[in-house]
């Protein structure tokens, strides 16, 4: 296992001081500082996208937030097994698995984890014999996680197929306290009775549905995949709701960065780029969700900027496409506040070699957020991002979707019925708008640094 984030806590037991003490070893080693959720956004040494040499390149990803203020999130688990299905942009004949306690209030333990097919129609069930088990720290069947901190577990060898949905399930054995989650997921997982059922092929004894994500944050590859493809490189999209697909058909993977992942997948230019989704439901570039009523709308995007995108494996391209939630909440930002925002986004990404798109924000007329002062600020915004050279290029999101009769408006055949969301043919739409050319290039300025892990 590596980790990041804040130092362990005192430790408990005689290998749980060897533990720390490896711990400490390794981050002296490798030179490594981390930022606190709280001063993620304060500019400075971070670790970077992984060098080409590490092999290793994101296939599933998505953005951890605090727990909601009430709810399963807060009232943590203790002793079940949660098991949740997550979907590939690419393959490979390696896995390992990220788990993120950036948010927690104490040490995680984490127990028994493994990884499996499920059974199509039955994201409970998982395809017998598919199941291995993942361990952590050189071959330990689970490990603690201090506060603050990432776990990435031992490689795997599985032959993980592109474009599918894997099941990872996580037995957490002690109480985890509030958790670190992804409320968002618009797609099933499901939390077991008490006990280890991570080993459980049937799926009668996870009897609590739920759609979210629960400490699980991205499934690394590495090698060729079962058709000889091998990893080129991940494009990572940072944003909100619009990004984390609601509207869109629970369990169908029809947000637009799934859409991308099809279309990336069938060019052979662009075959063997990942897609990793980052959005979180209701972020914001310049606010955090715990400063409003809903902390699950997770650190603002200036300060997630780093772990979200910069720490993640293999990352050639960001696709930033935020603003609309800090134009039309309370209190309000003016677009160029946003701007200044996204710029600085940028400039710290192409710092590091990352190419940076800017999307334009998509109309949202008749939601129930809409005013006139918000639907001003958009245009002025939007107008702004594409003619701003701090990025290398624009995806003109606003232009792919509104109607033409109304531009304010989005077209109604891609509405999801909020006037703001849209359904899987407008996250569609969002995919095809994307330029493709030049994904797995980067900036040519001073490259990522490598943060090689096992």
């Amino acid at each position: 296992m590596s980790v990041t984030g804040g130092g362990p806590p005192a430790p408990r037991g005689a290998r749980r001081r060897r533990w720390a003490a490896a711990l400490v070893a390794a981050v002296c080693a490798a030179g490594l500082l981390a930022a606190s959720p709280a001063a993620a956004d304060r500019p400075g040494p971070v670790p970077g996208a992984e060098a080409d040499a590490s092999g290793w390149v994101g296939s599933w990803g998505t953005a951890p937030a605090p727990a909601a203020p009430d709810g399963i999130s807060r009232d943590g688990l203790d002793d079940r097994t949660v098991r949740m299905v997550v979907h590939t942009s690419i393959g490979g004949g390696e896995l390992r698995l990220r788990l993120s306690h950036a948010y927690g209030t104490g040490p995680l333990t984490l127990g028994r984890t493994t990884v499996a097919l499920p059974v199509p129609g039955s994201p409970a069930a998982v395809v017998p014999g598919s199941a291995r088990e993942v361990t952590f720290d050189g071959g330990a069947t689970g490990t603690t996680v201090p506060a603050g901190s990432e776990a990435v577990s031992d490689p795997v060898a599985f032959d993980v197929p592109a474009g599918a949905d894997l099941t990872v399930s996580v037995h957490l054995p002690e109480p985890t306290g509030p958790t670190t989650w992804h409320w968002l997921a618009q797609q099933r997982g499901h939390v077991s009775e008490p006990g280890d059922h991570t080993g459980d092929q049937a799926g009668s004894v996870f009897t609590r549905t739920e759609t979210s994500w629960f400490f699980l944050t991205g499934v690394d590859v590495r090698g060729a995949d079962a058709r000889g493809t091998r990893p080129r490189g991940a494009v990572v999209a940072i944003g909100d709701s619009q990004t984390d697909g609601v509207g869109s058909t629970p369990d169908g993977n029809g947000r637009w960065t799934d859409a991308l992942a099809r279309r990336l997948a069938a060019d052979p230019a662009t075959a063997g780029m990942g897609v990793l989704n980052k959005g979180i439901g209701g972020n914001r570039v310049l606010r955090d969700g715990t400063e409003t009523d809903r902390p699950q709308r997770g650190t603002r995007a200036l300060g997630r900027l780093d772990r979200d995108a910069i720490a993640q494996a293999g990352v050639r391209t960001v696709v930033l496409y935020e603003g609309v939630n800090d134009l039309q909440l309370a209190p309000y930002a003016t677009a160029d506040d946003v701007l200044q925002g996204l710029r600085t986004m940028a400039q710290r990404l192409r710092e590091r070699g990352i190419r940076v798109l800017v999307g334009t924000l998509t109309p949202f007329k008749d939601s129930p957020f809409w005013t006139a002062d918000a639907e001003r600020a958009r245009a002025e915004l939007n107008t702004a991002l594409r003619t701003a050279p701090e990025f290398d290029a624009v995806v003109d999101f606003d232009a792919a979707v509104r109607d033409p009769a109304d531009p304010q408006r989005v077209r109604a055949a891609y509405d999801s019925g909020d006037h703001i969301h849209l359904n899987d043919a407008g996250y569609r739409a969002l995919a095809e708008a994307v330029p493709t050319a030049g994904l797995t290039a980067t900036t040519g300025r001073a490259p990522t640094t490598d943060r090689r892990l096992p």
